[in-house]
Parts: structure tokens; C-alpha cells; sequence
């Protein structure tokens, strides 16, 4: 059981990250052994009760199911190699557990190679209730009148139930504004949550963004204030105001810091930097473009001010080899640096 489980005043907020891995290898071995022909009416008692133990073993089961749709957008080469793979193997029951077990998890040599090279994601990512593309952003709109606004290449699981209302980011960014925020007077006791692997975040009638990579998620609060824990140290909340921004890591919550004017800038469509690097420019503007951005070190360390949009990143480019003593140098349209003039 997480520390989440045992000490949150807000809740159960579900599976711990560890727990949730193992509940989707669980599922892909499930689906194999059904899909096997030679699983017994025991087998599938077992799988039965494995299926109502818990809400998450549940979930996991729906989305292993919902992707048999989307492998029919799978590349045929992938595909026919696979399928071909596990009818030949049906009077061997372990090459048929290697061939419905690359489909269903992804399989590092076809199906998720193949949507990863096309900015689909990780595989936790491929499993989400939602979820970006490279460059792509999406509004949802929750059953409590709640929204959020995703990120380029994000993913997120939504949990509403009697008790909380909770959302869980697995990669990516997303801008949330709650029902309350939204609509001044209405009211919903459940608490509203964003959780990481790094920690929770509890909205206190809010507009705020929370971004998770690299190990860190960094909440940054628009509007209100929000509540913010470390997954390693439940027990302990810090108080963010509007304006303020902080970083939640391995090492627990970080110093509050003034947030970046212009940190949700993306929400419109802009990258707005000042006093930037140019190699940070550069690393941003990547997270909005598939395939290689790169920035020679020759210029790394140019300053950089001004705003770029991040649905045309040539565009963006071709303004920064204007405005300063570099230029775009492309070997493919996926392979693109910017080096010294």
C-alpha cells in the first residue's frame, strides 16, 4: 500500500507507479493465456477474479482491450509479421505467448518502435485515457465541469468517482482549471488532484499547470493556490500562491520560486523566453517537432528574447536565423540543427 493510501486526507488516489506496472504485465499475461486455446475453464475463473479484485486490474483490462483497435493502424510489415508469427505457432504455446504478448505490450522491436519514431509516446503513455502526439495539444472538458488543456506529447488518466476527482499525468504537460475557478459559486466536496510519480498536487479553487519530465514535475499556479506533496513525504504540504512555481523531485518538494510570466504561454500557441539560451530555445522548441532539433555549441549560449510559435517550428527557426548569427542547417526534414552562420 502507497503512503498516499495510508495518509491521505483527500483519499485513495489509487496504485502507486510500481504497482501499476505490474497490474499491466498482468493483464498482457491474462491475454495471452486467453487468447492461447488452451486455457481452461479454471483459467478463466482465475482471470475472473483477478478482474474484480480490483478497479485498476479493471482499467488495465479495458485499455489492453481498446488497443485490438488500434493495432488496425499498425503498419502492415509490423502486423503480418507478428499475426503471422502467432498462427504459426498455435501448436506451440510459448512462441504464442511471445506473439500476442509483442502485440499487446507494445513490442519493443515492432508495434511501440513504431509509435514512438511517431511521436505516440511511451508505452505507459499508449495506455492513457488521454494523450498528444509530438506538436499536438488537446482540450478536455471533465464530467464535473472541470477542464484540461494538454500538452504536446502528454497523457493523462482521469478518476472520478464518490470520493475524489483525480487526475494522474504519466508524461507530458497539462493546464487545469477547475469547476470552481471556471464557475464562481458552484461547488463539489470531492477534492480535485493531479498526481505524478513526484507527488500530488490538491487544487484549492484553481487555475495552475503541472509539467513531468526527466524525474521532476514542476507545478506552476495561474490563479488561487494549490496544495502540493511529495510522494516521498506525504505527510508534509506546501502552500503555492499565484504567481509562484516549484519543482517536486526524488528529494521531496523544492523552494518556492516566482513563476515565469509567460510559463503557460503554450496554452496560446507561443514559446515566449527571455534571456534564454539559444540551446534552451532550441530544447523546447523540440519537445513541439519530430525527429532531431539540435543546436551546435559554437552559438549554444547566444541570448535569446522573444516569442516563437510552437505549431510551426520552421517558422520559429527561420525568425531565430534572422534575428541572429546562426542558420538552419538540415540534412532531412527529422534532422535539423542550428550552427553558426
Amino acid at each position: 500500500m502507497s503512503a498516499f493510501e495510508l495518509d491521505s486526507p483527500a483519499g485513495d488516489i489509487g496504485l502507486p507507479a510500481g504497482h501499476e506496472a505490474r497490474v499491466r504485465k498482468e493483464a498482457i499475461a491474462w491475454y495471452a493465456q486467453l487468447c492461447s486455446g488452451e486455457a481452461t475453464p479454471a483459467d478463466h475463473e482465475a482471470w475472473r477474479r483477478w478482474h474484480r479484485a480490483h478497479a485498476e486490474h479493471r482499467r488495465a483490462w479495458e485499455k489492453l482491450e481498446a488497443m485490438q483497435a488500434t493495432l488496425q493502424r499498425v503498419p502492415g510489415h509490423i502486423a503480418a509479421s507478428t499475426l503471422r508469427a502467432a498462427g504459426a505457432a498455435r501448436t506451440d504455446r510459448r512462441r504464442l505467448l511471445r506473439g500476442v504478448a509483442l502485440v499487446a505490450s507494445g513490442g519493443a522491436l515492432g508495434y511501440l518502435s513504431w509509435q514512438v519514431a511517431d511521436g505516440g509516446g511511451s508505452w505507459p503513455a499508449l495506455l492513457a485515457d488521454y494523450r498528444t502526439g509530438t506538436g499536438e495539444q488537446r482540450s478536455i472538458d471533465l464530467a464535473d465541469g472541470s477542464s484540461l488543456l494538454l500538452n504536446t506529447r502528454s497523457a493523462v488518466d482521469v478518476v472520478f468517482d464518490g470520493t475524489r476527482r483525480l487526475v494522474r499525468l504519466r508524461e507530458g504537460e497539462l493546464l487545469a482549471e477547475t469547476a470552481r475557478h471556471r464557475m464562481p459559486g458552484s461547488h463539489d466536496a470531492r477534492p480535485f488532484l493531479v498526481e505524478t510519480a513526484q507527488g500530488r498536487i490538491l487544487a484549492l479553487g484553481t487555475r495552475f499547470t503541472v509539467r513531468s519530465e526527466g524525474g521532476i514535475t514542476r507545478v506552476t499556479v495561474l490563479d488561487d493556490a494549490v496544495e502540493v506533496r511529495a510522494a516521498n513525504a506525504p505527510e508534509r504540504a506546501l502552500r503555492l500562491q499565484a504567481g509562484q512555481q516549484v519543482d517536486i523531485g526524488s528529494d521531496g518538494v523544492g523552494v518556492p520560486q516566482a513563476a515565469d510570466a509567460a510559463s503557460a504561454a503554450w496554452a496560446q500557441g507561443s514559446l515566449v523566453v527571455n534571456d534564454w539560451t539559444l540551446q534552451e530555445v532550441v530544447a523546447e522548441l523540440a519537445r513541439y517537432r519530430r525527429g532531431r532539433l539540435a543546436c551546435d555549441p559554437a552559438v549554444a549560449n547566444l541570448k535569446v528574447s522573444g516569442a516563437f510559435p510552437i505549431h510551426d517550428t520552421d517558422r520559429a527557426l527561420s525568425v531565430i536565423a534572422r534575428s541572429f548569427p546562426v542558420r538552419v542547417a538540415s540534412l532531412t526534414r527529422y534532422w535539423v540543427s542550428l550552427v553558426p552562420a
